[in-house]
């Protein structure tokens, strides 16, 4: 080989070496969440040409990042608000975008177009937003009211988007699969913090960091989502979808993945402590077995085998954590459940001051010192905490107007599930019993929480995944209905 030649090659990898050097050297100061963000940058596309279905992979990088907390934020205002606490960019905007242009692309070079709009479930969300848009008229803080509407308009380009692209029975599998996965996940860090007592410095992917004087909270798991009760509101909706899973199944190995999952999220269920999580499960399991009872098509055999699964996990659960179970129920939980009360009274206050249009959205907690006439509740003048009720707090925020358009929402996610339900194909009616379960149970634990509907992106990616089998089942009972003679 001629020297120029090795003499070219070696100056090259020089540079190369040096600005290599000068990147790690660069990158090194660099917050964890920017740097993690930058690595999974670099790496994403060569995993895509590796995995070979760009859409498909996009899809699947959605899904698994909606527990997931990695972000860039512009704007972090931290107030004690119910609602959204920063404005910025997060890996999952960037996959949602990414899917998004990959979808546009697809109609631009498509003949035919691949496009629904699921009016019964888009116009009352838009609408819903259009109700919070116009509190900015009379909310007092207009940059707590801006950060919750820019979610809310986030979340709901993440239904829309990826409700288009779950197009047959295929997708619906990778999407069931992924959120079983991003279960076990959270499972496995949640059980890590158990272990360890402690956080596992992953700040960067959401994880509340315990300081020494938050002792108490090391006694409950909050995985990546920060705090424990949205654990539990996440398992909550999933576990339902689990089980169904395993039903759906038919090869060993995914149905004994399948219950393995099972079991260990009702264990993480524990784990967060969450009082009203744990009466949630409770009552969307009865749910699902309900539905599952009732329908025409699937087997007396698979109804009482998911039985005796859910009676076996959870006796063998409550076995193991019968001490945690026993202090959350019976120990002193320091004015926890009788700090409410006032919370309570102080809403209804608000409500009775604002029936119409409430404060503003996301603007409670900035507002409810001025209505709080109760004795006990004295206290918020030191610590703002809003009603652990998502009612109250949307009626508050938003009015009687905002409550309606949410209840309208909801009935019309439940009612398109419901459809789903009685499906004649029965894998895609297990799902349907699964989310019907896991969004009445959502439900449930919003009597006694305070994580608003409105921002919540797996909330949305449920409504996506709802409507998209819904469509399944309606496109299969039309081929499958017999034609009409003219």
């Amino acid at each position: 080989m001629p020297k120029k030649i090795i003499s070219f090659q070696f100056i090259v990898f020089i540079l190369l070496g040096t600005l290599l050097g000068l990147g790690v050297i660069a990158i090194s100061g660099m917050p964890r969440r920017l740097l993690s963000m930058l690595i999974l940058g670099i790496a994403f596309p060569f995993v895509a040409a590796i995995f070979g279905d760009v859409r498909r992979f996009l899809l699947i990088c959605t899904v698994f990042s909606i527990p997931l907390i990695i972000d860039v934020n512009f704007v972090h205002i931290m107030e004690d608000q119910a609602g959204a606490h920063t404005l910025g960019v997060s890996l999952r905007d960037v996959f949602v975008i990414l899917l998004l242009f990959f979808w546009i692309l697809d109609l631009a070079g498509s003949e035919q177009k691949s496009f629904s709009f699921f009016a019964k479930i888009s116009v009352p969300a838009i609408i819903y937003i259009e109700v919070c848009l116009l509190t900015l008229l009379w909310a007092p803080r207009l940059d707590l009211a801006t950060l919750e509407i820019f979610q809310m308009v986030k979340v709901f380009i993440l239904y829309f988007v990826v409700a288009n692209q779950i197009r047959d029975h295929q997708d619906v599998k990778i999407v069931l699969w992924t959120l079983l996965a991003s279960v076990a996940f959270e499972c496995v860090i949640a059980s890590l913090q158990m272990f360890f007592g402690n956080s596992l410095a992953l700040g960067f992917l959401g994880e509340t960091q315990i300081r020494e004087r938050d002792l108490s909270k090391l006694l409950r798991a909050g995985g990546t989502l920060g705090h424990p009760n949205r654990l539990a509101m996440f398992l909550e909706l999933l576990l339902p979808l689990v089980l169904g899973a395993f039903l759906i199944e038919k090869r060993f190995l995914h149905r004994l993945a399948a219950l393995g999952i099972f079991v260990f999220g009702m264990a993480a269920v524990i784990m967060t402590g969450s009082r009203g999580g744990w009466a949630a499960v409770f009552i969307s399991m009865l749910i699902f077995l309900f539905l599952l009872f009732r329908h025409k098509r699937i087997g007396f055999g698979t109804v009482s085998g998911a039985f005796f699964i859910v009676l076996i996990s959870a006796g063998v659960v409550l076995s193991i954590f019968s001490e945690t179970v026993e202090r959350r129920l019976f120990g002193e939980d320091y004015g926890s459940a009788i700090g409410r009360i006032p919370m309570f009274q102080v809403a209804f206050s608000v409500i009775e001051a604002h029936p119409i249009g409430g404060v503003g959205v996301n603007n409670y907690g900035e507002v409810m010192q001025q209505y709080d006439d109760t004795i006990l509740g004295r206290r918020f003048g030191e610590l703002r905490r809003p009603v652990h009720n998502i009612y109250l707090l949307i009626t508050g925020e938003t009015g009687v107007i905002g409550l309606a358009v949410f209840l309208w929402l909801t009935l019309a996610v439940l009612q398109i599930i419901s459809r789903t339900v009685n499906s004649t194909d029965r894998q895609l009616s297990i799902i349907g019993c699964g989310l019907f379960a896991g969004f009445c149970a959502y439900l449930l634990h919003g009597l006694v929480d305070k994580h608003l509907p409105g921002g919540n992106q797996q909330i949305y990616l449920l409504m996506a995944l709802a409507v998209a089998v819904h469509k399944l089942s309606m496109r299969e009972e039309l081929s499958n209905s017999p034609a009409i003679d003219q």
